[in-house]
């Protein structure tokens, strides 16, 4: 009976420290954005201050057809990452704009899904098509993808996280460059319905991305997610702190798209006293505004110098920024080069401490 009793306490023990490895938090690091045209860069593999690249995937280039799924790209992607030693995130671009560069970003849902009954906004001179978050067709479908997503990777331990992000950053579309461009496109959007005849209001898009992340965190049960955050509305009501709150709640990381040198420099208050409050429960992840030394982006040095007053764990760097700090590319600046060291050796010290 005691032998029994030991050999039970024994097993308990082994379980609960398998546990304890599934559920440990990944290392904190930099992240390669593999943008458009930087996809396929095998330069930056052997970069030394990056743990790994993420891969943004379209739902409408893996399942073209309604249950026929093209996982090359992205496989592709993961093993040419994880063959290197480094690891891998992934982003679902729900919504997107025909003014980037992909060829899917216009037209990011697949065509099946409107055949089946779905209603979508069309900004013509984007050529962009963009979902109704809220319709029931559109959300039963991509809830279903994201099933065989979680399915697809689950096995995958060189996974960081998954980008589920719901609309653009939680706003219901591209404002940085459709609504910059059109600012009056907002008043056809909010007149269109879903196929259940419900239209645009700010307390409907609330309760969607709240409802969207409660069922993506039970559908992406064997992968860790992120939710990126921004305004989350139309006209102007802050869910910053609902959209985030409700991630946290439900086990996601939390982050924002956007970063540059004067961010959270005592010019972002109330978004610095919940990034803090939510660290405590979970990790943070900042993506670059722009590259480095673009439009409001200012030096890599400031963005890893606001990455740390913002305590993040993971930044996601612009293609040109890494490429700058590789040694040999044609890209290459030492002034790149000492700021991702710099970095490095931040992310470093985050996860000797944890």
């Amino acid at each position: 009976m005691k032998k029994n009793l030991c050999t039970l306490v024994l097993c308990f023990c082994c379980l609960c420290n398998l546990c304890a490895q599934k559920k440990e938090l990944p290392a904190a690091g930099m992240i390669y954005f593999a943008s458009t045209g930087f996809i396929d860069n095998n330069e930056v593999l052997n970069n030394p201050y990056i743990i790994g690249g993420m891969y943004t995937m379209y739902w409408s280039s893996v399942e073209a057809e309604q249950g026929k799924f093209d996982w090359k790209e992205a496989d592709d992607f993961v093993k040419r990452w994880t063959k290197a030693g480094k690891k891998v995130a992934l982003r679902i671009m729900w919504s997107s704009s025909g003014y980037w560069k992909n060829k899917a970003a216009g037209k990011p849902t697949p065509s099946w899904v409107w055949k089946a009954g779905a209603k979508y906004a069309y900004h013509k001179e984007s050529d962009t098509e963009l979902p109704l978050f809220w319709d029931p067709i559109f959300r039963k479908h991509a809830m279903n993808f994201m099933k065989a997503v979680n399915d697809h990777f689950k096995n995958n331990k060189n996974i960081l996280f998954i980008d589920v992000t719901p609309g653009a950053e939680t706003n219901p579309y591209r404002f940085g460059t459709i609504a910059k461009r059109d600012p009056q496109f907002k008043d056809a959007f909010v007149k269109l319905k879903g196929s259940d005849g419900r239209t645009y209001t700010e307390d409907l898009w609330t309760e969607t991305v709240k409802e969207w992340i409660g069922e993506t965190a039970k559908i992406m049960s064997d992968l860790q997610c992120l939710i990126t955050l921004n305004r989350g509305s139309l006209f102007g009501k802050n869910n910053f702190p609902v959209f985030g709150q409700a991630a946290v709640d439900n086990g996601m990381y939390v982050g924002q798209n956007g970063i540059n040198e004067n961010s959270y420099n005592g010019n972002d208050a109330l978004r610095t006293k919940l990034f803090s409050e939510w660290k405590q429960k979970t990790k943070l992840f900042f993506e670059m505004v722009h590259a480095a030394e673009t439009q409001n982006t200012g030096s890599m040095q400031g963005v890893v110098e606001a990455a740390k007053r913002i305590d993040c764990d993971f930044l996601n760097v612009y293609p040109q920024d890494v490429l700058k700090s590789t040694k040999g590319s044609s890209y290459y600046k030492s002034k790149w080069n000492e700021a991702l060291k710099n970095g490095l050796e931040y992310f470093s010290s985050k996860t000797k401490n944890r």
